[in-house]
């Protein structure tokens, strides 16, 4: 409990003093990790060749900020927090389903019309909380030991948290991996999952892009793909693919600008789609869905943002969404985004 006291004192000090700083926790890992600044400085970059924590938006014609990692403190995983959250979870206020499902619909007609085989809308679900976001952040902690889970806090920019389960892209010296995720279900630990029409052809659209945005950057004998498998996220499943590739003397942000937006967070053709998310959604995605992780000269861990909420001000902003194809029904695409907000609402 010790452990666990010294790391949530560390960050509400930070918290308290509006310092720019990120602490993050990777999948299944034993250890949180502290990056944080001494300055109030915000830095920005270009294509990823940096030392710190990388934050990008959706809109890559926006910002990429970064965290420097030359001040950094590590802290084991704090396996006996006392979690402050009811085990009550709260219902989603589904004031604004009516007007999602025009959105549904709307996307529906497109994508029948043949413009678009794939489209990802999604909505933004505010929620009234007491609880500061390092008390948030460190429920997300004990909760989705699967995910990548973070809390990112600047005072130009804000804060935003969140347990993702979807890796962007990875980079070691054996390589480089990325991953086609789409596909969602309920897990279940007394059944092996099984997966509808709708579920395996909108997770091979995203396959297909990828393997077409990495043929950009490598040969067909150097990109490794492997059958979709499923994965867990808190209390959901996904099918995924996972890409392995050879090191390559591209720049890492050149691939990370290629494949971003995937079909799993955007769609297909991807700047059309990308156009219609902005001019139909009725609000800016700003983080929501870009990417994250740490990076060094070497080595970069990079996540999709999704199950993520940004604060301010006593309030939560959740955001969530679906991959709507022609196989999509409104009813159930609504109730999608209803079960994503459970991973944020949980700890809330």
């Amino acid at each position: 409990m010790e452990q666990a006291l010294a790391l949530h004192f560390r960050l509400e000090q930070l918290w308290q003093e509006q310092s720019p700083f990120v602490a993050f926790c990777l999948p299944q890992s034993q250890e949180v990790v502290l990056y944080f600044q001494n300055d109030k400085k915000l830095n920005t970059i270009e294509n990823i060749n940096t030392e710190g924590f990388v934050f990008a938006p959706f809109d890559l014609e926006m910002p990429i900020y970064s965290i420097p990692n030359s001040h950094q403190e590590q802290f084991p995983f704090p396996k006996r927090w006392v979690k402050l959250n009811p085990d009550r979870i709260p219902t989603v206020i589904q004031s604004e389903e009516k007007s999602f499902y025009q959105l549904i619909q709307k996307t529906l007609n497109v994508i029948n019309s043949g413009a678009f085989k794939k489209i990802v809308i999604s909505r933004k679900i505010e929620y009234q909380s007491s609880k500061s976001p390092v008390a948030v952040f460190m429920d997300l902690l004990t909760t989705y030991k699967e995910a990548m889970v973070y809390l990112w806090s600047h005072p130009k920019v804000g804060c935003w948290l969140g347990a993702s389960p979807e890796k962007f892209l990875k980079k070691s010296k054996d390589g480089v991996q990325t991953q086609a995720l789409a596909g969602t279900q309920v897990f279940n630990s007394q059944s092996k999952p099984t997966w509808g029409k709708k579920e395996v052809e909108e997770q091979a659209l995203v396959v297909d892009q990828v393997r077409k945005d990495l043929a950009l950057f490598f040969t067909s004998e150097e990109i490794r793909e492997y059958p979709p498998q499923s994965v867990r996220a808190g209390n959901l499943l996904h099918l995924s693919s996972m890409f392995k590739l050879p090191n390559s003397s591209q720049n890492l942000g050149n691939l990370a600008r290629a494949l971003h937006p995937t079909p799993a967070v955007g769609g297909i053709p991807k700047a059309e789609a990308i156009q219609f998310i902005k001019q139909n959604e009725g609000y800016e995605r700003s983080f929501y869905t870009g990417f994250f992780g740490p990076v060094t000269t070497d080595e970069a861990d990079l996540f999709v943002n999704l199950r993520c909420a940004a604060y301010a001000a006593g309030k939560f902003n959740i955001y969530v969404g679906a991959g709507i194809t022609l196989e999509s029904d409104p009813v159930k695409e609504w109730e999608e985004t209803q079960r994503k907000a459970q991973t944020l609402l949980k700890v809330l």
